[in-house]
């Protein structure tokens, strides 16, 4: 019995892997997006991109990764500082 529930334990893990590595694959990098009217790129300072964006629906990795969760209208944007300027644009899908 013990063997069966590692067995299925380690199933579990694998396939939790796998989605999650699913995930990282299915983003896209983008050289900017829109917010509220407004058009966002990499360069722009980290203040100018809140004020035109606002808050993020999360952050992540320190607050260095915000993250814009625009489901179901739309898409979730993972935006990378460094230096007080967007580094990195990613885009997932809005399933």
């Amino acid at each position: 019995m013990k063997k069966r529930a590692w067995v299925l334990s380690l199933i579990v893990k694998v396939m939790a892997l796998m989605g999650v590595t699913a995930v990282v694959y299915a983003l896209d990098d983008v050289s900017n997006m829109r917010c509220n009217g407004a058009i966002v790129e990499i360069g722009d300072q980290q203040f100018e991109f809140q004020k035109k964006c606002g808050s993020p629906t999360v952050t992540e990795e320190n607050g260095q990764v915000w993250v814009y969760d625009l489901r179901p209208e739309g898409f979730v944007y993972y935006v990378s500082f460094s230096d007080g300027k967007v580094e990195r644009i990613q885009v997932g899908g809005n399933d």
